[in-house]
């Protein structure tokens, strides 16, 4: 399989994030509104979103993981770095400036 020289710089900027992110759709709520991950890791994500946010906007969100004792819901603070239209919405990247797991 050949890469193409944009196939190659595609790759390097994905090597190039600060933390590795993880295919993962989880139901987080922003201001009453609901929306799903596409992916994360522990310095950002990525969700779709009927409301179109503004790079530099920072909001309150919370975060739920489901496991076998219920769903956890984490709270945290995220800086919007991202806006890209999509048919039904918006596709938003997110800088975290809080830790999803706090250190107890």
């Amino acid at each position: 399989m050949d890469m193409t020289t944009q196939d190659e710089t595609k790759a390097v900027l994905l090597d190039q994030r600060a933390a590795q992110r993880f295919g993962l759709a989880l139901r987080l709520t922003i201001d009453g509104d609901e929306g799903a991950t596409h992916d994360l890791s522990t310095t950002g994500l990525f969700f779709e979103s009927e409301t179109a946010y503004v790079p530099g906007q920072t909001f309150e969100m919370v975060l739920e993981f489901p496991g076998a004792n219920g769903t956890r819901k984490l709270n945290c603070q995220a800086e919007v770095v991202r806006v890209t239209p999509v048919e039904q919405g918006f596709n938003v990247a997110v800088r975290l400036l809080t830790p999803l797991f706090p250190e107890a």
